[in-house]
């Protein structure tokens, strides 16, 4: 039967089969020189170039990375025209050339193995190391409704800059660290040093105990701990708080923060939950809304870091140690543009033209409050308009201009000092976000009905021309 169908065919008849292709780039990795026991990342791309889909097996290194280089995934499947991100990583140990070969097999006919060299170099140069006067801190008996207070002395007992980049508490809630390091940097270059200032404020005489971890970029002890006692330490164990929220929002959003996984232990149930903003960047005036329960909601006003802590309490009155959602902000357009003002009852608006020739307050070619979302580049493509997705009316701001991804041309931004309200003159700021990045920060003193000429953006180029110093009298109040 198989011959028949064959044959029926004819001979002129072709039977195309559809084969996957694997493309990688870059087809080889050189990290250059590394600290020794510092990591580096390099990415790179998988892409299925060919008709079926694609399955590779492994990913792994011909001689086993060398215990310096480390790849993740370790296999792939991708579909027709799919592509993933492969992440290797140098950590050298020593001073020495690593060489190794990162193999990929996979079902391409073709090419079932392809083999990509990847060399670097393991260097010198200066390295911070984190030091404690001490990792305990007893603060002996203290009485319910007293304070008790105690500091531990961070040193950088190395020669390269200590970054704080994350600190945790965990166990009793009765302690409270009032001089959070997190974000902090210590110098290296002379010994520098800070002091974490702990608070003690008991609810019973029982005993608490609990711990205060600290994690920096000291390469060989990213971590340490504090060991926290008070009235004997007790011996039991603490509620626990949990926040849930999205890895990387992107402003201005609202994102809900979600605490119904904290739990105690013990099976108590838990009666209160205590939300607090702990940090937020300058310049926003955000603040939590919807506390009462086990959700909070944060608006994220503009770009850069914040951070929410929560505490929950047991039927018992025993409150747990503050959970931490800390999480950069991050615009996912290529442009965004932020306005901020210092004080409370003033009007600014934010405008950006749609090139140089463009007019002041003119439509369609002056995106602002009379304009928020008017249709520039191609009209068939929403991705390179602009939009004024925050619009300020009174006081400090934000307001935002944003294009996901704008067409080629050059875009003036401007500031309209609009009303006063009894303010006087005010200071201006201007910060400028590409592909969310921090590119320019920018202020001036305005008075009513200045315009302010704050900048140029040029696209795709990326590059932000400073204005900062041109102001004048604005031509018109609205648009036409």
């Amino acid at each position: 039967m198989l011959l028949l169908a064959l044959a029926c065919n004819g001979p002129d008849q072709e039977i195309n089969q559809l084969f996957p292709q694997l493309t990688i780039s870059p087809i080889e990795v050189d990290f250059g020189e590394v600290v020794v026991d510092y990591t580096e990342t390099m990415a790179f791309e998988v892409i299925n170039t060919g008709r079926a889909p694609l399955e590779v097996d492994s990913i792994a290194f011909a001689d086993g990375g060398q215990d310096v280089y480390v790849v993740d995934p370790a296999s792939l499947e991708l579909e027709r025209n799919e592509r993933a991100e492969v992440t290797l990583s140098f950590t050298p140990g020593t001073y020495l050339d690593y060489s190794d070969t990162l193999v990929f097999n996979s079902n391409d006919p073709d090419y079932p193995t392809l083999e990509v060299p990847v060399t670097g170099l393991g260097g010198d140069g200066p390295t911070p190391d984190i030091d404690l006067d001490t990792t305990a801190l007893d603060f002996g008996n203290v009485p319910p409704g007293e304070i008790g207070t105690l500091w531990v002395t961070i040193r950088n007992v190395g020669d390269g800059d200590l970054e704080i980049t994350e600190t945790t508490q965990a166990g009793s809630g009765a302690f409270t660290i009032a001089t959070d390091p997190v974000g902090k940097v210590i110098s290296g270059e002379d010994g520098g040093d800070m002091q974490v200032i702990a608070i003690f404020n008991p609810t019973h005489i029982e005993g608490d105990n609990g711990s205060f971890t600290i994690g920096s970029n000291d390469p060989d002890e990213p971590e340490v701990t504090v060991t926290l006692l008070g009235n004997g330490g007790g011996d039991f164990e603490y509620p626990i708080a949990v926040i849930d929220g999205p890895a990387a929002p992107a402003p201005p959003t609202t994102v809900l923060l979600d605490g119904s996984d904290s739990y105690d232990p013990n099976g108590y149930a838990l009666v209160d939950y205590a939300w607090t903003l702990t940090d937020a960047p300058d310049g926003s005036s955000t603040m939590l809304e919807d506390t009462v329960g086990d959700s909070a909601e944060l608006f994220f006003d503009i770009a850069g870091e914040y951070e929410v802590q929560l505490k929950v309490t047991n039927e018992y009155g025993v409150a747990s140690a503050p959970a931490k959602y800390r999480v950069d902000a991050i615009p996912v357009d290529d442009i965004h543009v932020e306005l901020l003002w210092d004080t409370a009852n003033a009007d600014l608006d934010l405008h950006m033209l749609n090139g140089t020739d463009a007019e002041f307050f003119v439509e369609p070619d002056d995106v602002c409050y009379c304009n928020s979302h008017p249709n520039w580049g191609e009209s068939s493509n929403p991705d390179d308009d602009p939009r004024l997705d925050l619009d300020d009316l009174s006081g400090y701001g934000p307001e935002n201009i944003n294009i996901l991804h704008p067409a080629d041309n050059e875009y003036p931004v401007r500031v309209h000092y609009f009303d006063d309200n009894g303010d006087g003159a005010v200071t201006a700021t201007v910060r400028y976000y590409i592909h969310g990045e921090l590119e320019l920060e920018t202020s001036k003193v305005l008075q009513r009905d200045e315009v302010w000429n704050a900048g140029i953006v040029r696209w795709p180029d990326g590059v932000i021309v400073d204005e900062s110093d041109t102001v004048e009298t604005a031509p018109r109040r609205t648009c036409k």
